[in-house]
């Protein structure tokens, strides 16, 4: 049994399936479109898809989140799994604490008392979906919530893998780089999830700074080749041969290891000093596709399982497209029930 820590935005999805287009309109929503909306703006649609719809789902949500709901469940929860991150002190909160642990995650929130907790809606209709999210308390986390945290400092402490997600890293570079410097200091192996290509735009140097100093990177093409612009390469290979080259090497079995997804395009996993494994994806029937956002989050929730579980970088990487094989054909980021 491993022990991971992950570091995250926690969020509550709510799926709502509805059967016209009215709530898009009032809130000027578009068919498959995101939107990040107000705090009064969520609690006006809460109240509206209270009383409009009954067939709506809860799903515990979030980069970090979802990554290690995945791992329990192609492990069969037999890892030691935790999560630190910001909620409100309401319902949502308590809704979200439920559902981690059914999933066979620990919950170490730090309670927000003057913001609400994160939550997306994913308002449904048909094969269309719009997502509006507001991160509220997710967003907020300072260095004295960890610090002074003695239930932080004795999981990491113990642990064996140490999970951040990119999104973690916005509005928060500060207490985020604490984490990384801490955990590097106890020669923790750290795993680094880019995330998002906006982050690149948003905290270059910081992110630059967890890429040159995370054992695991995980991260899609177009978030690699944003990060080449930040280093001025001009081409990709210069900049996976630098941070190949200059890894610790923590990992006995692996290296440094940076993987590369390209949607249903093959990927590849650099790992061991310049070792290179190309791996393809799965074809799935385009009616067997319900959701592609957790893709991303149940792809490195896979590699992990291999990764506890000790196996190799190729049965890692098939466990890891099997997993997003999987979630793809659910609505949000749901755990298939077999």
């Amino acid at each position: 049994m491993k022990n991971i820590v992950a570091f995250g935005n926690p969020l509550l999805d709510t799926i709502v399936f509805i059967a016209n287009n009215q709530l898009l309109s009032k809130y000027e929503l578009e068919k498959d479109g995101q939107k990040e909306i107000s705090s009064e703006e969520m609690k006006n649609l809460t109240e509206d898809i209270k009383n409009e719809s009954q067939n709506k789902t809860y799903i515990a949500g979030g980069c970090a989140q979802n990554s290690l709901r995945v791992l329990q469940w192609l492990t069969k929860k037999t890892q030691n799994v935790a999560i630190f991150g910001s909620v409100g002190n309401d319902s949502e909160a308590s809704v979200l604490r439920k559902l981690m642990e059914m999933d066979g995650v620990t919950t170490n929130y730090v309670t927000q008392e003057n913001f609400t907790t994160g939550k997306t809606i994913s308002l449904v209709n048909g094969v269309n979906r719009s997502l509006v999210a507001h991160l509220g308390a997710a967003e907020i986390l300072l260095v004295s919530d960890i610090s002074n945290n003695k239930t932080f400092k004795n999981y990491i402490k113990n642990a064996d893998y140490i999970y951040i997600e990119g999104y973690f890293l916005t509005k928060r570079e500060d207490v985020a780089t604490y984490i990384l410097d801490y955990c590097n200091d106890l020669q923790n192996i750290v795993i680094f999830n880019i995330s998002g290509e906006y982050v690149c735009d948003m905290v270059p140097k910081t992110l630059k700074y967890f890429v040159e100093n995370s054992d695991v990177v995980f991260g899609n093409k177009r978030e690699f080749e944003a990060l080449r612009m930040i280093w001025g390469f001009s081409s990709l290979d210069q900049l996976l041969d630098l941070l190949i080259k200059n890894g610790k090497n923590k990992l006995k079995n692996y290296g440094n290891i940076i993987v590369i997804t390209d949607g249903a395009k093959p990927g590849c996993c650099y790992y061991s000093n310049g070792q290179k494994y190309q791996f393809k994806v799965e074809e799935i029937a385009k009616g067997d596709i319900k959701d592609t956002t957790g893709a991303g989050d149940a792809f490195v929730g896979g590699f992990l399982a291999g990764m506890c579980e000790e196996k190799s970088i190729e049965e890692c990487t098939k466990l890891a497209c099997y997993a997003a094989s999987a979630i793809i054909k659910q609505t949000g980021c749901s755990i298939p029930n077999y």
